[in-house]
């Protein structure tokens, strides 16, 4: 009795850390190709690695951004050339150190980078990712994600869009959400 009672709570226990294995890869939003895509139909085909060009990222990123965010009649996001600049910067570190991380190399916090590049602020936000190449994929692994999905339909007014490829080919990608500061 007491070995099978062992074997359960080692086989539960198991399962359980597999099942957070799994869920923690889900929450990061990494996808190899090697893997099949999800059952879901509406899963975007699988993505293959391919030179992407910066505006055409920002641009489709942006419209995806917007349109989740018209569907739950929110408001569309604009663009911060400030928020933009910080997430582009913070892609291009984790990029180059190939290390998806929302701490900067030096230990700086989203806050932090966004204030380094003027941003005056009430709020921010940061999602990050890598391993998707494509928007229609990382956006789709955002919108699977609780506190990703959370940022993406959150009260921020404005946004910033980074992209980046690691020199093995893996593209990191950084949103950076804010809401501006009030006049003074």
């Amino acid at each position: 009795m007491f070995a099978r009672r062992i074997n359960r709570r080692t086989a539960l226990a198991s399962s359980l850390g597999m099942s957070v294995v799994f869920h923690g890869c889900a929450m990061i939003g990494f996808w190899t190709p090697q893997q099949p895509p999800p059952s879901d139909p509406n899963w975007p085909a699988p993505d293959r690695p391919a030179k992407l060009d910066l505006d055409d990222v920002r641009d489709d990123l942006l419209a995806l951004h917007n349109k989740h965010r018209a569907v739950e009649k929110l408001p569309a996001l604009a663009v911060s050339l400030r928020l933009q600049a910080a997430a582009q910067a913070h892609a291009v570190e984790m990029a180059e150190r190939r290390k998806m991380t929302h701490a900067g190399a030096d230990g700086s916090t989203v806050l932090e980078r966004v204030q380094d590049q003027g941003y005056r602020l009430r709020r921010c936000g940061e999602n990050i990712a890598y391993g998707h190449y494509t928007p229609e994929h990382v956006m789709r692994g955002w919108l699977d994600s609780r506190p990703h999905r959370k940022n993406i339909l959150g009260s921020f007014t404005q946004i910033g869009i980074g992209y980046a490829t690691a020199k093995n080919g893996t593209p990191y990608w950084c949103v950076n959400f804010g809401l501006p500061a009030r006049p003074r």
